[in-house]
């Protein structure tokens, strides 16, 4: 099958590189992948396999390229280009890959008149997330595109139901399919963990942005600290980093936070923290809470909006506490680090977010929407999401 997956472009990003990982996972099982960006350019190009087609469609001029932050600009211009491309190349499938990708990619389709191509989007996060209650012609309008699509891949069952509710796509059109984060070889345990003779090593990390809830961990780790031995490192960059460093120094614990900035290797200091703290007002699919349970840290997080509850086993693997509730992030905190869930089993469950792994089930899902058949027989296809009653 010949697949297009459409992004902004090859910047620094989760979103960005588990594309180029899915693109060079489907590339892998025999298909034509063609991954096209509105611009070019980005730090993470050199991740595309040789077998994988990248065919931007401007030149990057050096826009976002290192921020990772999608240009409605670049898209609204990619559309006509988009529309060519898929006139000329007329790949089976087109794949838009975010959702900020997603109104671009449903015009770019409906331009170029390619029945024989089939839309798929991805849901990457919240669709009611970015409504605003007064403007109802919009939603109106973004539903009935989102409904022009064959079909829809949701990061998980609650951006599924979401999708759903949000545009009325009929729910057997959308699959929840699991993210490729994890590499196929998942790095070594740390053997200890005991944190004897030393503060107890708190990790958080991602975009320096109001979604994350920084702010919030920060009050709860100056609570924390009264009970506690223990350093919180906050790596990460973004907009907000002066505010949170301030914080910080007001809360009078600069000298028990780090900020690191952007970090190399974050399997390593997940592998060597005690406990990894998820303080987000929402997300779709949490990929570095993937991430640390994939190196058996012990994690918590807030029950936000998206894939937390789902991926702790609503709390069985970690303590969910609810958005902004700086007092219970810090007593769940004392209780994960208190009695921390076994590596194990924490390792095994996100097996499943591997390359290879969720590769083959987007790869089962993209077939199911074409009506071809399994290049798995015998194994199942990927059920659409359990909707909310």
């Amino acid at each position: 099958m010949h697949i297009a997956l459409f992004l902004h472009s090859l910047s620094t990003g989760g979103a960005q590189r588990r594309s180029i990982m899915l693109a060079n996972g489907l590339a892998s099982r025999g298909h034509r992948v063609d991954l096209v960006t509105a611009i070019d350019g980005g730090p993470q190009m050199g991740l595309v396999a040789g077998n994988v087609m990248r065919l931007p469609l401007a030149a990057g001029e050096g826009r976002a390229v290192a921020s990772g932050g999608a240009r409605a600009g670049d898209l609204i211009r990619a559309i006509r280009p988009l529309a060519r491309y898929l006139r000329d190349h007329r790949p089976d499938m087109l794949v838009g890959m975010a959702n900020h990708a997603v109104i671009p990619t449903i015009l770019a389709h409906g331009l170029a008149g390619r029945r024989e191509t089939s839309l798929v989007l991805r849901a990457s996060n919240h669709l009611s997330r970015r409504r605003d209650g007064g403007a109802s012609l919009r939603r109106t309008a973004e539903a009935m595109l989102w409904r022009r699509a064959d079909g829809v891949l949701a990061v998980s069952d609650d951006v599924a139901r979401d999708v759903v509710r949000t545009t009325g796509i009929a729910g057997e059109r959308v699959f929840s399919v699991p993210s490729p984060i994890l590499p196929n070889r998942l790095p070594g345990l740390m053997s200890d963990r005991d944190g004897a003779g030393r503060p107890l090593r708190i990790l958080s990390m991602g975009r320096f942005v109001r979604q994350k809830g920084f702010d919030t961990l920060l009050r709860a780790f100056a609570l924390l600290r009264t009970r506690a031995d223990a350093h919180l490192i906050l790596a990460g960059d973004g907009p907000d980093r002066a505010a949170l460093v301030a914080l910080a120094r007001e809360l009078g614990i600069e000298e028990q936070v780090s900020f690191p900035g952007l970090i190399s290797d974050p399997f390593a200091q997940m592998a060597a923290a005690d406990l990894f703290v998820l303080s987000s007002r929402w997300e779709g699919m949490p990929g570095v809470l993937v991430e640390a349970m994939a190196m058996g840290c012990p994690v918590i997080s807030t029950d936000c909006p998206g894939g937390s509850r789902e991926l702790l086993r609503h709390g069985a693997l970690g303590p969910l506490v609810p958005v902004d509730d700086v007092a219970a992030l810090a007593d769940g905190m004392d209780a994960a680090l208190s009695h921390p869930v076994a590596s194990s089993v924490l390792r095994e469950r996100v097996r499943g977010f591997t390359v290879a792994g969720a590769t083959a089930a987007y790869e089962q899902a993209l077939l199911a929407l074409a009506g071809r058949p399994s290049s798995f027989p015998g194994q199942p296809q990927p059920t659409p999401p359990r909707l909310a009653a």
